[in-house]
């Protein structure tokens, strides 16, 4: 996955095509990995703020659900924590 800067600088490319239909297309490949980057940050930050916060408290601040945290907290662990238990089969990516 690309990071959001590189993506910034991709998607302010794009943006600027002359063709309009091409930048039409160029737009719509590109929106699952802006979706999918952003998507990653904020799961990271409510991890972050899950170690310092407990669930409730960081729910509360963030103004989302406990349930909508524990969600980003699982997202985040499968997306960049440590593989899965013996027996269990590798987290599809």
């Amino acid at each position: 996955m690309d990071t959001l800067p590189n993506l910034g600088e991709r998607l302010t490319t794009t943006a600027q095509l002359a063709d309009p239909l091409a930048r039409y297309q160029a737009l719509r490949d590109l929106a699952p990995e802006i979706k999918a980057a952003i998507a990653a940050e904020q799961d990271a930050a409510i991890a972050a703020a899950r170690d310092t916060f407990s669930e409730e408290q960081t729910a509360e601040q963030a103004g989302v659900s406990v349930s909508e945290v524990r969600r980003r907290i699982t997202a985040h662990r499968k997306r960049v924590g440590p593989p899965r238990g013996p027996g269990r089969p590798p987290a599809a990516e």
